[in-house]
Parts: C-alpha cells; structure tokens; sequence
C-alpha cells in the first residue's frame, strides 16, 4: 500500500495565488493606462475611414457611371458623399446622398503645419468629384486635426489625405517630428 500526501495531489491554483495575480495586473494597468494616447488611435481611425470613403466614392463614380461629389464642411465636421445621377454638379432632390459625422474631438484644420512634400499638391480642397473613369476634378488635401492639438497649437496629432486627380487615389500622411510621413 503505497502513502500519497495531501499536499502532492493537490491540482490549480488556490484562491490566495489568483488574488495576488489580479492585484499585480491591476497595478500595472493602473500605471500603464494613463499613457496610452487614445486621441491618436482615434485619428489613425478617422483618417483610415477617410480614405475609405474617398475610395468608396471613387468606386461608386466608376460603378454607377456618374459623377461623385464628397464635401468637406469644416463647420459641422462632416463629410458628405453625394451620388450625382444627372452629372449637373449639384444636389438634387432625387439623388442619394450620405453624410458622415467626425468622431467627438477631431475635426479639419490643417493649424500652420507645414505643406506636403513635393510634389504633392497644396490647395487644400472642401470638395472632390470623382468623374465616370474614377479621377478627380482636382488635386489637393484634405487635413485632420484634433481639438487638443489646435488647442495648444501643436501638430503631432495632423494628418492629411492627398487626393491625385489622374487616379483620384487618398494617400495618408502623418506629421512626425515637423515631417510628414507616408501612411499611418
């Protein structure tokens, strides 16, 4: 007959150990938290969605076989997309239209950065139309901001989309360390 011990069957963790796991990873997201940039991880998004909807309208402009005009309204921080059935340039009553809100704390100020590297254009435009074969009716950019970098005139939260007018492809840029840097 063979003796085991109590203490050599014993399986899992005991109620104390699990305890003392939790408090340690409590401290450390209690000290690693509050350095986590939340604001940018919402502009890489907004700028990322933006280039999602340039691309959705230029799509939509060679799929529908009409033109496709997105808006800038720096005012209400929206954008709008505007399926253009008759190609006349304007919003009619008949015709599809979508607007997309910014997220809360981001908006389109450029804020006295600097302009793109050449050759990127640096007309900063408040309206695209994507025509029937996919280009642009011009090139330019469209800038991101935050609120928080407006306000204290920094721009390490400044994004911009450069918009070619051939292909009327949204290229991302960021502003690091006074230059910008392609993609996000």
């Amino acid at each position: 007959m063979q003796l085991r011990s109590v203490r050599s069957d014993r399986r899992g963790y005991s109620l104390g150990e699990l305890l003392w796991v939790i408090v340690i990873l409590g401290i450390m997201a209690a000290l690693a938290i509050p350095r986590l940039d939340w604001m940018k991880y919402r502009l890489n998004a907004e700028s990322r969605n933006m280039s999602l909807q340039m691309t959705y309208a230029q799509r939509l402009a060679v799929s529908l076989q009409h033109n496709v005009r997105v808006t800038i309204d720096p005012a209400q921080r929206r954008l709008i997309v505007d399926e253009d059935a008759n190609n006349d340039d304007t919003y009619t009553a008949g015709e599809r239209r979508r607007v997309l809100q910014l997220d809360d704390g981001l908006n389109f100020e450029k804020n006295g950065v600097a302009d793109l590297p050449s050759p990127s254009p640096t007309k900063e435009v408040t309206q695209v139309i994507y025509r029937r074969d996919g280009s642009a009716d011009q090139a330019g950019v469209i800038f991101l901001n935050t609120i928080r970098g407006v306000a204290m005139s920094s721009n390490q939260d400044a994004r911009a989309l450069e918009i070619a007018r051939a292909t009327g492809r949204a290229t991302i840029y960021r502003y690091l360390n006074s230059t910008w840097i392609k993609g996000t």
